[in-house]
């Protein structure tokens, strides 16, 4: 399981290294420890690359909206909340008694992994040494299970004395990216590896939709499920219906879910082609509306296809 609040975080004398991998993710359990991550979209991308066991249960809270958090993240498997004042489905206060309820409760059961966002929020809400209290109780209550606990913390939002004091109770795991290994001489034989998410810049229309774009077709050499999530991913936020491949997902076997791609990558390429066309040479808006619904619904290709190109 995993449990998110984010923050960023530096400390020098109490790193431990640790690279998240783009193809698994051996998760230590029974451990709290600190990610210093520059952004959310950078824990987002960080939380979404690690692979986790089917057994291993993950719930994410963080202060990104659910409508946001979407956008950027497959949830179909994972347990979110957003950390919110406001009351709802889906939603946490940011209370100690109520995160640690909930935290409690699943520690309890199972395994998994628990990520938490929103440590600067809790400090100006309740202070510091509250703060403090929580993490503290977060790692004696996960000491001894089969859970790990991330927190990710923002060195610039506390003092010195505040950060060494928090990476006392919760070590650094300094993230190394895929594109600084070069860098790196000696490769610890118990790193993981992760490769930074792709920075899918989406241009939009005038009507505000997202434009389709060509992306790189995926090499049948070294395909994995986790490229295919990644690039299901990077369609969804282009507003693209891919449901078809999602049950690929599943497939037993990665030849299988590459014939699955193949399918579905040629419907793609054809649509960002008819959606540049459309978006160009279409005048009547009502006509283009409905052209590009299709286009991103993935349906109708054909009968489109012969209406604009071969009239």
């Amino acid at each position: 399981m995993a449990i998110i609040i984010l923050h960023e975080d530096s400390n020098d004398e109490t790193y431990v290294s640790l690279v998240f991998s783009w193809f698994q993710g051996d998760i230590v359990a029974g451990q709290i420890h600190t990610l210093l991550l520059s952004s959310t979209e950078d824990f987002v991308s960080a939380f979404d690359r690690i692979d986790y066991e089917e057994t291993s249960h993950r719930v994410f809270i963080s202060r990104m909206p659910p409508r946001r958090l979407i956008e950027r993240l497959d949830i179909i498997d994972i347990e979110t909340y957003w950390l919110t004042d406001r009351a709802g489905e889906g939603t946490i206060p940011p209370s100690y008694n109520t995160l640690l309820s909930l935290i409690s409760n699943r520690l309890a059961n199972h395994k998994g992994t628990i990520f938490l966002e929103g440590l600067e929020w809790l400090s100006s809400l309740h202070g510091f040494d509250s703060l403090l209290g929580f993490i503290r109780t977060l790692s004696d209550s996960v000491h001894r299970t089969y859970w790990s606990i991330y927190l990710s913390v923002n060195e610039s939002s506390f003092s010195s004395i505040e950060l060494n004091q928090i990476t006392r109770e919760a070590p650094i795991l300094n993230i190394v990216w895929e594109d600084e290994m070069d860098s790196i001489e000696d490769e610890p034989i118990d790193f993981i590896g992760i490769q930074k998410s792709e920075n899918l810049e989406i241009e939009l229309h005038d009507d505000g939709t997202p434009k389709l774009l060509f992306l790189t077709r995926l090499p049948e050499n070294g395909f994995s499920k986790s490229l295919l999530q990644r690039r299901v991913l990077q369609w969804r936020r282009m507003g693209l219906d891919v449901s078809e491949i999602e049950s690929a997902l599943y497939a037993s076997s990665t030849d299988s879910m590459y014939q699955a791609y193949n399918l579905i990558e040629e419907k793609v390429r054809r649509a960002v082609q008819l959606d540049n066309w459309v978006s160009e040479n279409v005048t009547d808006s009502q006509e283009r509306s409905v052209a590009q619904f299709r286009i991103r619904q993935l349906t109708g290709l054909d009968e489109l296809e012969q209406r604009y190109f071969l009239d």
